[in-house]
């Protein structure tokens, strides 16, 4: 049996159409398309996005600065003439293109990261040539969200990096960091008309959280702006490009990259067990309870911070390059 034909089998099946949320039926039986997704999320991302929003507006950028500052004992101080908060901003964005780097999810100098510098609606981005092993705090460079650059660097930004970056920012302004990535385990995923089913704890979290966008080309132009915006939703912090790659966004940059690491995991077994013809769906209230454990909090079992594996991640970076934080 072709995979094709397996995935055709998988979802023609009525347990796993209920289990799965009834996330099928648009161009075949595992298509999905991004208005489904709007449609079927549920009550419970009401008051998340409702919160998210209201930190936005009070000024209060939700980040793990905290844990990753404990990781470094010996972080730089603020360059002369810059905010504390950017220089902060711009240490948690160059590890984050370190760890990126570090897992092989790069395209040599292509896709990008973005981060708003806390309390404006600029974002930082990465210089577009340089490699991300290559990135530090300070050659990131500022950007408005009408595309001037504020950084004086001899960098350009990609304007692909820009245009839809800029257009989820200014549409969701709770979701302070953004990385996309043409990740080949979620590009697979994208080149099917399957949908990303939660098949793993982890990949839980991700039930009725993700939005979906065709390929149109490379993204030059605003003329996809309400398109990506319909699929990003309100309630959504994860978009599967088709034929294109993946979108995991956040409050920070540790919810942002964990998301990404989970996203990966979970497409990698779900792909597997498709193959196989045999994948068992886990039961739409069991996703939705474990979905509320990880963003309610309690799936960190008492850890000190949010994301325990955050500082880890940072220490990693530290010891491979500390050059990423200057």
């Amino acid at each position: 049996m072709t995979q094709r034909r397996r995935a055709q089998h998988i979802a023609s099946n009525a347990d796993c159409e209920e289990r799965c949320g009834g996330q099928t039926s648009v161009r075949s039986e595992w298509a999905f398309s991004p208005a489904d997704s709007l449609a079927g999320a549920t009550s419970l991302a009401q008051p998340l996005a409702r919160v998210t929003r209201k930190q936005h507006k009070t000024g209060k950028q939700v980040t793990d600065m905290g844990s990753f500052l404990d990781a470094i004992a010996d972080l730089p101080p603020a360059p002369g003439g810059m905010d504390a908060a950017e220089w902060q901003a711009r240490l948690e964005l160059a590890a984050t293109y370190r760890l990126v780097e570090l897992y092989g999810w790069t395209s040599i100098v292509y896709n990008h990261i973005t981060l708003r510098v806390p309390g404006t609606d600029d974002f930082l981005i990465n210089p577009f040539g340089l490699r991300y092993d290559e990135i530090t705090a300070s050659n990131l460079v500022r950007v408005t969200l009408s595309g001037d650059k504020v950084s004086d660097s001899p960098w350009p930004v990609n304007l692909a990096g820009y245009t839809i970056h800029s257009t989820l920012h200014r549409a969701r302004p709770d979701l302070h960091c953004i990385i996309h990535t043409h990740e080949p385990i979620s590009q697979a995923l994208s080149a099917t008309d399957a949908p990303c089913v939660p098949v793993t704890q982890e990949g839980c979290q991700f039930f009725e959280r993700i939005g979906y966008h065709d390929f149109e080309g490379i993204v030059l132009d605003g003329s996809e702006g309400p398109r990506l915006v319909t699929a990003i939703g309100e309630a959504h912090h994860t978009l599967l490009l088709r034929h294109h790659g993946l979108i995991t966004a956040g409050p920070d940059c540790a919810w942002a990259f964990v998301r990404h690491l989970a996203f990966i995991r979970n497409t990698e077994v779900q792909l597997s067990a498709m193959a196989t013809g045999r994948m068992i769906p886990i039961p739409k209230a069991i996703m939705v309870n474990c979905r509320q454990q990880f963003e309610g909090g309690s799936a960190q079992a008492g850890a000190k911070q949010r994301h325990p594996e955050w500082p880890a991640l940072i220490r990693k970076v530290e010891a491979l390059d500390p050059a990423w934080k200057t």
